[in-house]
C-alpha cells in the first residue's frame, strides 16, 4: 500500500520533469530504437547501440529533464570512446509514451532492460556497466544492490552527481518540511550492499546536489574497488562529456581490466535477429503520444525539477561533435579534475 501511495503522490510531479514535447517519436533512430514490455501490459522505448568486438555493455539511466532523444549523442560517445555496447533506458512518461513517472515504474523499466541484456542478448551480468546520472543514480543503485544481493556481480556501477535519498535532498532545500514526504530512491540505504566496483563522479561546485552527498555514498559503499572523482570548477550542469565523464570512466574500467576481457559474441546481426524475432522493433499503437499534448512544467516544478539534472550540460558543443562522430582526438580531450 505504501509503495502505491508513493508512486501516485504529488511529489513525483516535482521530482520528474520530462522534456515537453518529447525529443523523439516511435519511428526515431531506425535500427537503434526498440520496445520492451513494462510488466504492466505496456511497452517502453530503449536504444541499443552495438560495438562489435566490445567486451562489456553499458546501461545508461539518464537525468531528470532529459530523454533518449537528448541522450542519443552521449550514448554514441560512450560506444565509440569506451568501446562498449550501450543500452539507453527510458522512463515512464518520458519520450512519446504517456505515463506517470515514479520510483516503482522507473525501477521496473530498469530491471526489464537489464533482463533483456542478460537473458535475451545473453550478456553476463559481470560484463554490464550500470551508469546512472542524477535522478538516474536511484534506479542504478537499486539495480546493482539487487544484483549483488543475489550473489552476482556487475562489471561496474558508475554514479554521476548522486544524492543520498530524495528526502535528504529535499531537506537540503526546504528543511524539516521535507519530513512530510515519503522517501524514495534511498541510495544511502542501498549502496552498502553494492559490492561491485563503483565509481562516483561529482562536481565540486554543484549547488543542487552538494558534493557531500557523493562523499557519504562513497564512505558507505560496500565495494572494495571504489573511487570518488570530484571535478573542480564544475556545477551540476556543466560536465563536459569527454573530459569529465568519459575519461574518468575509461581510466576506472582500465584499472579493473575490462578492456582486456575477451570480446562478447555480440554482433549487429545477432542483435537485430533477437530484436526481430522477439518483435521488439514493433512500436506500440499510441493514440495520443505524450509529446503532442500538455505543456512545459510550471515554474515551481521546473525549479525543483532542475535539482535533479537538466539536459544540454554534456559539453557536446558543435566543435566537439565531429570528434564524437569520426572517432578522432581522444588524446586531445581537455580535462580539469581534482581530488
Amino acid at each position: 500500500m505504501a509503495a502505491w501511495i508513493k508512486d501516485n503522490d504529488f511529489v513525483n510531479e516535482f521530482l520528474f520533469a520530462a522534456p515537453s514535447p518529447a525529443t523523439f517519436h516511435q519511428r526515431s533512430f531506425p535500427g537503434d530504437l526498440f520496445w520492451l514490455d513494462d510488466g504492466q501490459g505496456g511497452k517502453f522505448p530503449s536504444i541499443f547501440l552495438c560495438k562489435e568486438g566490445a567486451s562489456c555493455c553499458l546501461m545508461y539511466l539518464h537525468g531528470n529533464a532529459e530523454d533518449l532523444g537528448l541522450s542519443h549523442d552521449l550514448l554514441k560517445a560512450f560506444r565509440d570512446f569506451l568501446n562498449v555496447h550501450v543500452i539507453g533506458v527510458e522512463y515512464p512518461g518520458y519520450g512519446p509514451v504517456p505515463g506517470n513517472p515514479c520510483e516503482g515504474g522507473v525501477n521496473r523499466h530498469t530491471r526489464a532492460a537489464f533482463n533483456f541484456v542478460t537473458q535475451k542478448l545473453r550478456i553476463p551480468p559481470q560484463r554490464v556497466i550500470v551508469f546512472g546520472r542524477s535522478v538516474g543514480t536511484g534506479p542504478a543503485t537499486n539495480l546493482v544492490s539487487l544484483v549483488n544481493s543475489s550473489k552476482k556481480d556487475v562489471a561496474a556501477l558508475v554514479l554521476q552527481s548522486p544524492y543520498r535519498s530524495i528526502k535528504t535532498l529535499a531537506k537540503d532545500l526546504v528543511g524539516a518540511i521535507a519530513n512530510v514526504i515519503m522517501d524514495r530512491f534511498d541510495n544511502e540505504a542501498a549502496i552498502p550492499t553494492c559490492t561491485s566496483p563503483t565509481l562516483i563522479i561529482h562536481g565540486r561546485q554543484d549547488e543542487l546536489i552538494s558534493v557531500k552527498h557523493a562523499s557519504v555514498l562513497y564512505d558507505r559503499c560496500g565495494a572494495e574497488a571504489k573511487c570518488l572523482e570530484v571535478i573542480e570548477g564544475v556545477d551540476h550542469n556543466a560536465f563536459h562529456a569527454l573530459d569529465h565523464i568519459i575519461r574518468p570512466v575509461l581510466n576506472f574500467l582500465h584499472k579493473l581490466g575490462c578492456d582486456r576481457l575477451p570480446p562478447l559474441p555480440i554482433t549487429s546481426f545477432s542483435v537485430m535477429k533477437v530484436l526481430d524475432e522477439g518483435k521488439f522493433l514493433t512500436p506500440p499503437d499510441i493514440l495520443e503520444p505524450r509529446g503532442h499534448q500538455g505543456s512545459e512544467p510550471g515554474l515551481l516544478i521546473r525549479a525543483i525539477g532542475t535539482l535533479l539534472g537538466k539536459s544540454g550540460e554534456w559539453g557536446l558543443e558543435d566543435q566537439d561533435k565531429p570528434d564524437l562522430q569520426n572517432h578522432r582526438n581522444v588524446g586531445g580531450m581537455r580535462g580539469q579534475q581534482g581530488g
